[in-house]
Parts: C-alpha cells; sequence; structure tokens
C-alpha cells in the first residue's frame, strides 16, 4: 500500500472550556479599564491550545493610540511563548473602516473555518483590543464584505464593552462536551482501532453531524488513519427509530483512501452507533440506496456496529 496516499490529517484539537460548561462566565475576559490599571495598554492573545484569552500590555500603546496602533498589535508575535499570535497566523484581516463610533473589520474567508468555541474567543481577543481606543464604542466583523451571521443566519452585529462580560459566559456554556470513540484505519488499511477524544458542540447542533465531520476530517497525530477522502460533503445526517441515515456525496467513492471496502463503511457505522440512541446506520450517496459502496457492500442495507473489524490488543 502507498504510504503516500494514506497521509493522516490532522485536526484542530477541541477547545475544552471546563469553566464554561460548568455555566460560568468568561473569567479570563477582564474590562478594558481594569487591565489598563494593572498593565497599562495592550492585547488579548489566544493561548496555544486555544482554550481561553489572555492580556499582554504593550508599551507602544498609549491612550492616544488609534485603531490602527491596535490593529498593528494585534497582528504582533506575543511575548509570551504560551500565547499565539491573533491576526495573521490563520485568519487575515482584509481591511477595515471607521462608521460613527465604531469600527468595521473585514477578515478573509478562511474566519469561518474556525470552530465554534474558538470563533468566540478570536471574537472576544479582538473586540475587547480595538475597544481600548477610546473613540470608539462598538466593533463589527465582516467575512470577505459580508456581515458576520452565527450559524442560524442571525448576524452577530455590533459588539461592545460589555458582549463578551455579560453575554459571553452564556455563549460559552451554550457549548457541550461528549468523550466519542472514533473508529480509524489501522496503517495497512485492514481493520480499525478505535480512538477516544472530547467533541465540542453547540447546544443547537447535532452531535452526530458533528462527529460525522470530524471523522471525515481524519485523526489527529498518531491516532490511526484516514478512512474516507477529506473532498466528501456530507449532504444530510437524520435519526430516526434508533437508525441514523447519513448521505454522502459522490467523493465518498470517487475518491477512495487506501483502506478496505468493510474498513470504509464500518468506521462510519461503529462510529456513530457508538452514540446514545443510535443502533444502525444507513449511507447513501446523494440519497441514492441503489447501489453498492464499492463492490460488493450494498447501500440499501442497514448495518450495525462490526466489532471483528476492530484490531484486537
Amino acid at each position: 500500500m502507498k504510504q503516500g496516499n494514506r497521509k493522516k490529517l490532522n485536526i484542530l484539537a477541541a477547545v475544552l472550556l471546563m469553566i464554561s460548561l460548568m455555566g460560568c462566565s468568561f473569567p479570563f475576559i477582564g474590562k478594558q479599564a481594569e487591565n489598563k490599571a494593572e498593565g497599562g495598554f495592550g492585547v488579548y492573545y489566544l493561548t496555544q491550545e486555544e482554550s481561553q484569552i489572555l492580556f499582554e500590555s504593550r508599551d507602544t500603546l498609549t491612550k492616544d493610540s488609534g485603531i490602527s496602533d491596535y490593529i498593528l498589535a494585534l497582528q504582533e508575535e506575543p511575548k509570551d511563548i504560551r500565547l499565539k499570535k491573533t491576526v495573521g497566523s490563520e485568519v487575515m484581516l482584509i481591511d477595515y473602516r471607521k462608521e460613527d463610533k465604531g469600527a468595521v473589520l473585514n477578515f478573509d474567508d478562511r474566519y469561518l473555518d474556525m470552530p465554534a468555541a474558538k470563533e468566540v474567543l478570536f471574537r472576544a481577543a479582538v473586540v475587547q483590543t480595538i475597544l481600548q481606543d477610546s473613540d470608539l464604542n462598538f466593533v463589527s466583523f465582516e467575512v470577505n464584505g459580508e456581515t458576520l451571521k452565527y450559524g442560524n443566519g442571525e448576524e452577530v452585529g455590533s459588539m461592545t464593552d460589555s458582549t463578551f462580560i455579560d453575554n459571553a459566559g452564556d455563549e460559552i456554556s451554550s457549548y457541550l462536551r461528549k468523550r466519542v470513540r472514533f473508529y480509524f484505519a489501522t496503517a495497512d488499511g485492514s481493520s480499525l482501532i478505535p480512538v477516544e477524544r472530547d467533541v465540542i458542540y453547540g447546544s443547537n447542533e447535532s452531535l452526530e453531524k458533528v462527529v460525522m465531520e470530524q471523522l471525515i476530517a481524519g485523526p489527529a497525530s498518531y491516532e490511526g488513519y484516514v478512512t474516507i477522502s477529506p473532498d466528501t460533503k456530507m449532504n444530510t445526517l437524520a435519526v430516526k427509530n434508533g437508525i441514523c441515515y447519513v448521505s454522502m456525496d459522490t467523493a465518498l467513492v470517487d475518491k477512495p483512501v487506501d483502506v478496505s471496502e468493510e474498513v470504509l463503511l464500518y468506521s462510519i457505522v461503529n462510529t456513530l452507533t457508538s452514540l446514545p440512541g443510535i443502533n444502525k446506520v444507513q449511507i447513501s450517496i446523494n440519497g441514492e440506496t441503489d447501489r453498492v459502496l464499492r463492490s460488493v457492500l450494498r447501500l440499501d442495507e442497514i448495518y450495525s456496529f462490526n466489532e471483528e473489524i476492530i484490531k484486537s490488543d
């Protein structure tokens, strides 16, 4: 088997928001005035593990600093090695403009690739930093010139000093954590190995959908091998009477990775049936089940957990 085709895909580590899961507010985002009093003016950075944001003072920033100064500071590397640059490492700022007493920041489309929990922290870091400019009362975000929206289509709107003090706790605490057992391939692609990790998902999201997205994204380093092409898109997913019906696009079969047909199918079936309320799985390609997965396994059948394909210790 060609190892070049077995490239493992790293995914962003799940943000373990322990405090938020206990329903607490943001203890790591303080009021600007408090931080100014303690450490002058500065920048809010995400920690390397992306679990919180921390304030780092900057001698170059003063009471006379404007929005351009704070934007430049956000793009600078932090002094503390525990922290990472807020803007520019993964998400780029295209441009910005001032509107009345506010600022509108326009980011590139990589902004939309951020996991939901990290996105909240990113917004908090940028807004709290920018609003140290005393001439500004609010900050708004755009992505490629379009107003930033939540997953439900509602506009995020203007963010102020109080947004991440009064509301961020509620926003973050709407995320749940679930320990999930994924099934990825062995090195030779002939069997599966279980890999447990925490999944963070919004209370208004489907856990099954998030798990499938992470299964497609692949394992983290040294945790098995991909079973599904990362180009695969999930069309729909629904659970009814204990059966999970998942529809994928044609990339599932048109862009195979080096695993057996059984490993491909049961990586999906075993992972989904490990979730509460799911006993069986039926897979379709663009909603069609009158076909085979590759050569043998029929999609008009409903499949249960397969223990025999799991590699024993």
